[in-house]
């Protein structure tokens, strides 16, 4: 019979963790990149040039999308990816959406137009591929198989930000906070594993009639403290509600200038800036756009003027 003490089995955890151990000029080019760059530069940035100075999409980082069901997150971040494919791979797993109706809002967004022609798509889908990468599930997915979609698409497909949507289709127990947690930790293990951006989409509590006015806060995320603990970004949106009342009850208080919806970057661990944008609704494009009146954005390069 053979024994395995106790300190043979230390000896090899730490064989193991040893590993792991490296000395800290191994990373030192990166951070003197990060310094040179500075913190605001270093990442990949959102569609508007507003915030390109306050927030950008670090590798090894999870962001969390945030906001009422009918707000707009699903579509915002679709937005996103459009811009972040002309540099990056990016893969949509949108469990609540079927694969055709999300390429047709990306067609709507990038064309800028509610109809844009056959020709022009046909060019966008020469333009796009082997750039745009669609998860092909509906429904429910458990929580292994997301791990390991993301693990081959990062190391067999090149894929830089994977999108998921959203955390309620993975397939984790709402009433118990541990397997949430346990979930948010093995996407941090990936992002910084495969050195690739995670976004994730959540729900935000709705609001009471005192509240239902007011921009969503940290505190508003639906699920276990820890989800928002351990990730390194947290975008709120949330659709400026008390416009869109006066505008139906024909108020006097009704002012068009007014921003139609919000982006609440409630946090941002690695970053320097928290803080609220602000935006308008392009009907015919689908987009959030930075300005009133500037209509849509031209894809895939932003008018530095906005």
């Amino acid at each position: 019979m053979n024994i395995i003490q106790d300190k043979n089995f230390r000896n090899f955890i730490a064989q193991q963790e040893s590993q792991s151990i490296c000395p800290a000029n191994d990373f030192m080019a990166e951070a003197i990149d990060r310094l040179e760059n500075g913190v605001k530069l270093y990442g990949e940035a959102l569609p508007w040039q507003k915030t390109h100075d306050q927030f950008r999409f670090r590798e090894g980082e999870v962001t969390i999308w945030a906001g009422i069901n009918g707000n707009g997150k699903s579509l915002v971040m679709g937005q996103a990816a459009l811009w972040l494919a002309k540099t990056s791979k990016v893969l949509i797993a949108s469990m609540e959406m079927l694969p055709a109706a999300t390429v047709a809002r990306m067609l709507r967004q990038a064309s800028g137009e509610s109809q844009p022609s056959r020709e022009w798509s046909q060019k966008f889908e020469e333009y796009s591929k082997d750039k745009v990468w669609i998860y092909d599930q509906v429904g429910t997915v458990n929580p292994d198989s997301i791990i390991g979609m993301i693990h081959w698409a990062a190391t067999e497909l090149g894929i830089k930000h994977i999108m998921i949507d959203s955390l309620v289709k993975c397939g984790i127990n709402q009433s118990d906070n541990e397997p949430q947690k346990k979930f948010m930790d093995s996407l941090q293990w990936a992002a910084k594993e495969h050195k690739i951006h995670i976004h994730i989409v959540m729900h935000i509590r709705k609001p009471d009639q005192n509240s239902a006015f007011t921009i969503p806060r940290k505190g508003d995320v639906k699920g276990a403290g820890e989800l928002v603990d351990l990730t390194d970004n947290l975008l709120i949106l949330s659709r400026n509600t008390q416009k869109e009342y006066y505008k139906q009850k024909g108020d006097a208080k009704y002012d068009e200038r007014q921003p139609d919806s919000y982006i609440n970057v409630a946090k941002q661990r690695h970053g320097e800036w928290e803080g609220v944008w602000t935006f308008w609704w392009h009907e015919s494009s689908q987009q959030w756009i930075p300005k009133q009146g500037v209509g849509a954005q031209p894809y895939p390069s932003p008018s530095t003027k906005l």
